[in-house]
């Protein structure tokens, strides 16, 4: 259909024309040039008594599959026509259906817009909107479509809304419908820090263990004066190992200072509060593939909230760079409040947040950022984002942030968020021009609504269905025979079982090898296809202070005598005798004439990396018969094989072990 044709002065990047059908803004055109079609946008249109101009931005032309800017100005009196669906879409790279699936183009209905996993899982995204113009719809949009690709996610969520994921919306399904999709729940696990008035949820509790000083200093509640600081390391420098509240509080009870009174209230604030413990919250746990994992943080006070956000993200960055857990989409609500511009202050949060944002996609944390208050979240973390998607926004000072912030904003488009309607969203990031997009409705039940006070059971069968989940996604070790290979093998249907176990990667000798620990039964495999290994014994060590010391020093002799200890030890030659002695009651050590070696049990431990087990940890989905459980302590084993080599990374994991009547 003909628009027009273009009069007046033109560039490689703009041009205008005399209208002669029916224009309108933001819509698509396209002109001949050079042998091919060169797809533009009309930006703005001015009507007088006589004429009406469009003026229009040059997108560029697809050459080799790559949309190249034009070297040449179009040529006054061109024929300016609406742009087909197929060019639109081949022209803007629309064609992706492998993509994120979040709507269609405004305007264009069959025109579907893909977001590009690549850039989501690689970089980081922003969605940003004043309150009731559809972030968290919009948000909910984008984690169906991670969800669908099986993608881990980690929703912190100050209002407890994105629960709802796990119900179909079969209220709309007549628009679903009109949007090539279907009602759909999915399987999400909350967590909160109490499970008060949130029985579905499983209660969160962050890691105690190996807090460092620096740490515990910033986790405190309170900022600490100089003086509380003073006795606060006063009290450390003593303390080795792990800190512990108990033990940190009974230090400071020792000091002479009197501001060790407030200090030690403000720690049995942090202790009271239920948060840490020494059995936290696996991070395996929360992160794993297909599953929303939401930390639901409703009705918890501010500053909680910081340090909850701090230690997670802390933690989990840690473990990413370790790849103890999975790549995954880390979603940040409310983002202004944990990690906002320096003018406003600063959370406890900020730091470790600003890090992801610029280094987490080296190590595979993917964060969505969402905010109604742009102006009020640090400037560097929404730089970082590659793709914004951005809703109506009327605050003059967060309109200025986002153009501060957000590359590829013209003039027109900055003044057009102001007038963006519900349900329209401008992306950024998918081409070189924003998009507005009508955002499809979402499959599973939107729970950013405002509240009511009818009691729902509208969907209670709908979430009985969801979360009978089949097949699981787990950290498994595979077999090198398969399941149809055993089923050739034996003639009959082999039964599926998973056995708990602990990947440890481990050092000893310089050299790096992996352990892989049945935690049924203490046994080392290193034959997956048998589920077998060697089993090891570890025996009850609970020495003294002395009996440790000489205990060491024999690992590094093998064969000795009391008198050889005696020389390393620091200790009396009758202390080192009696520890000698008293261990070899307890067969750790063996005589032989006037000389000791190791146990047996113990010099397997010696040169234990000949049961290394070299069969990777894959993320996957799997179907069993029978799941077993773990019978024995992960970390007292780990605490043992310490004395021994170096554990430089574990990970709890499955082994598939198929079994033949």
């Amino acid at each position: 259909m003909t628009l027009g044709r273009i009069t007046g002065k033109t560039s490689t990047l703009s041009f205008k024309f005399l209208v002669e059908g029916n224009a309108k803004k933001f819509q698509y055109v396209q002109v001949s040039h050079e042998g091919g079609l060169v797809l533009a946008q009309i930006l703005e249109l001015e009507r007088d008594s006589n004429e009406t101009v469009a003026y229009c931005g040059v997108i560029g032309k697809r050459y080799v599959n790559i949309l190249q800017p034009l070297q040449t100005p179009l040529s006054p009196g061109d024929v300016v026509e609406q742009a087909s669906d197929e060019f639109i879409k081949e022209t803007l790279g629309l064609e992706n259906q492998n993509g994120a699936y979040i709507g269609v183009l405004n305007g264009r209905e069959k025109i579907k817009v893909y977001l590009d996993l690549n850039k989501i899982l690689t970089r980081h995204t922003t969605i940003l909107a004043r309150t009731g113009s559809g972030k968290s719809y919009c948000t909910g949009v984008l984690l169906e479509e991670i969800l669908d690709k099986g993608i881990p996610i980690l929703i912190l969520d100050p209002h407890g809304e994105y629960h709802t994921l796990k119900i179909p919306n079969k209220i709309a399904e007549e628009a679903l419908s009109k949007f090539g999709v279907a009602p759909k729940g999915y399987y999400i696990q909350e967590y909160a820090p109490s499970t008060e008035g949130i029985p579905t949820a499983k209660e969160l509790k962050l890691n105690s263990k190996n807090i460092t000083t620096h740490e515990l200093m910033h986790i405190l509640p309170m900022k600490l004066s100089a003086a509380q600081q003073s006795v606060v390391y006063s009290a450390l420098k003593n303390m080795a190992g792990s800190i512990s509240f108990d033990q940190l509080i009974a230090a400071l009870e020792t000091e002479e200072s009197i501001v060790k009174f407030s200090v030690i209230n403000i720690i049995e604030y942090l202790q009271n509060l239920k948060l840490f413990s020494e059995a936290p919250t696996k991070l395996s746990e929360l992160i794993q593939p297909g599953i929303a994992s939401i930390v639901n943080l409703k009705g918890v006070s501010s500053d909680v909230q910081e340090l909850i956000v701090y230690k997670l993200a802390k933690d989990l960055f840690d473990a990413r760079k370790k790849e103890k857990i999975p790549p995954f989409f880390f979603v940040l609500e409310e983002a202004q409040n944990y990690c906002p511009e320096r003018t406003f202050g600063e959370s406890k949060s900020s730091k470790i947040i600003r890090q992801i944002a610029s280094e987490g996609r080296k190590f595979g944390i993917s964060m969505v950022i969402i905010s109604q208050r742009p102006s009020r979240v640090e400037k560097n973390v929404i730089s970082q984002a590659s793709i914004q998607i951005i809703l109506k926004m009327t605050n003059p000072h967060d309109l200025k942030a986002i153009s501060n912030s957000v590359e590829g904003l013209t003039l027109e488009t900055e003044k057009e968020i102001r007038n963006i309607p519900v349900g329209t969203a401008m992306v950024i990031g998918v081409a070189d021009l924003p998009l507005f997009v009508d955002i499809r409705p979402r499959k599973s039940k939107h729970g950013g609504d405002s509240v009511s006070a009818l009691i729902d059971n509208e969907h209670t069968e709908e979430i009985m269905e969801i979360e009978q989940y089949e097949g699981e996604i787990l950290p498994v070790i595979t077999p090198n025979v398969s399941l149809q290979d055993m089923k050739i093998l034996h003639g009959s249907q082999p039964k599926t079982v998973l056995i708990p176990c602990l990947s440890i990667l481990a050092s000893q000798g310089g050299e790096d090898f992996p352990l892989l620990l049945n935690l049924t039964n203490h046994e080392l495999v290193n034959d997956v296809d048998n589920a077998s290994g060697q089993q090891l014994v570890i025996p009850k060590l609970q020495l003294s202070k002395n009996h440790q010391k000489v205990f060491e020093l024999a690992l590094k002799y093998g064969t000795f005598n009391p008198a050889e200890l005696f020389s390393q030890s620091e200790l009396q030659f009758s202390e080192v005798y009696d520890a000698v002695n008293n261990l070899s009651e307890k067969g750790i050590f063996i005589k032989n004439g006037d000389r000791y070696t190791i146990s047996n049990n113990l010099k397997r431990f010696m040169n234990v990396k000949e049961f290394a087990c070299y069969n990777k940890v894959d993320f996957m989905k799997v179907s069993y018969d029978q799941k077993l459980t773990g019978q024995i302590s992960a970390s007292e084993f780990i605490n043992f094989l310490t004395k021994f080599v170096t554990v430089k990374n574990e990970v709890e994991c499955w082994l598939v072990h198929h079994v033949c009547d």
